[in-house]
């Protein structure tokens, strides 16, 4: 295998292998961006001398990364090489990371002479390093527009992530948030007269109900554990791996100084995100998961909590107390009557 050293961060990858021969790509993935992103290889068919169109029986392992800002990390491309091509062949294909740019790795592979001693063929593997994005490095603020490119970069591969990203991982922390939002709001004397009212309607019991028998609770929770376990896995600190903690960095990082001048400025610290502490304070109880969303929901958008109050004056009153039967006044007219009639 040959790199072309002519295009930094955009290796061209050379291999020979038998016909029949699985080939392992063993990549390894540097972020130099300004921004976390999501990392999808996609591999496409193999393409011969002839314009012959052949599968590459490509497969990535694990299916995607997700790289912080300077961080590293590895997958493995399994490719098949057609097993009827005959010796001097050759095959091309492109190593693709959509979302990061149109730039991609060409891969060119050439068919050696089969052996005959009847031995399986063994695979073939390949180190291949990859910085990304593709080609020429990011600026990193050293020019006029260097804080410009940085805070328009970081949005732009930022939203590009959020096309690929499991939905689940952001729902799930979105759920947190608003449960987080709605208990702060439950300790108000509105929040909690509310919810008292809430809690004998039928969309109350009905929403716990559904919520139970979906089991929600643990659903919010797996998939709050697989961001929370990113910062783990990528080395990283607490709640680094988070996608909502991500987001929040770049939108402070704003404050670090001014972009059209390029001026540095005191850094302005984030608190350290506390989803997880949290979730894990509600466990799997349907009846304070349901209770906090919706509190939640009604503290940031007006629409619902108005509708939320609504449902709510439509319960009576609770009972109070029993009123405490009044004293019988003198029979002044019976045989117990006042003596002073």
């Amino acid at each position: 295998m040959n790199s072309d050293t002519d295009r930094p961060g955009r290796p061209d990858v050379r291999i020979e292998a038998r016909a029949g021969t699985a080939v392992a790509l063993r990549l390894r993935l540097h972020n130099r961006m300004m921004a976390a992103t999501l990392v999808r290889p996609a591999v496409d068919d193999w393409v011969a001398h002839d314009g012959q169109i052949l599968p590459s029986g490509a497969r990535v392992e694990p299916s995607y990364v997700y790289l912080l800002q300077g961080a590293q990390a590895r997958q493995t491309l399994s490719l098949l090489v057609p097993a009827h091509l005959a010796p001097g062949a050759v095959l091309t294909a492109a190593l693709r990371f959509p979302g990061l740019g149109p730039e991609s790795v060409s891969i060119e592979l050439r068919v050696l002479e089969a052996t005959d001693d009847g031995q399986p063929v063994p695979p073939v593997a390949h180190e291949v390093e990859v910085s990304l994005p593709l080609g020429e490095a990011p600026a990193r603020g050293n020019d006029e527009f260097g804080a410009v490119a940085q805070a328009s970069y970081s949005l732009v591969a930022g939203l590009a992530g959020l096309d690929m990203l499991p939905a689940r991982w952001l729902v799930a922390e979105l759920a947190v948030a608003l449960a987080q939002l709605g208990e702060t709001r439950a300790g108000t004397d509105d929040g909690r007269a509310l919810l008292e009212r809430l809690g004998r309607t039928r969309f109350f019991k009905n929403g716990v109900v559904a919520f139970a028998s979906a089991q929600a609770p643990r659903w919010i929770l797996s998939g709050l554990a697989a961001t929370s376990g990113l910062h783990a896995a990528l080395g990283g600190l607490g709640g680094q791996g988070q996608i909502l903690s991500i987001w929040e960095r770049w939108l402070v990082g704003l404050a670090d100084g001014d972009i059209e001048a390029d001026g540095a400025a005191a850094r302005v610290m984030l608190p350290e995100a506390t989803l997880s502490a949290f979730a894990a304070t509600l466990g799997t109880q349907a009846d304070r998961w349901f209770a906090n969303i919706v509190l939640g929901l009604g503290a940031v958008s007006p629409r619902i909590d108005t509708v939320l109050r609504t449902i709510a004056d439509q319960v009576p009153d609770a009972p109070g107390p029993a009123p405490t039967r009044p004293a019988p006044p003198d029979d002044v007219l019976g045989e117990d009557g006042s003596v002073a009639r």
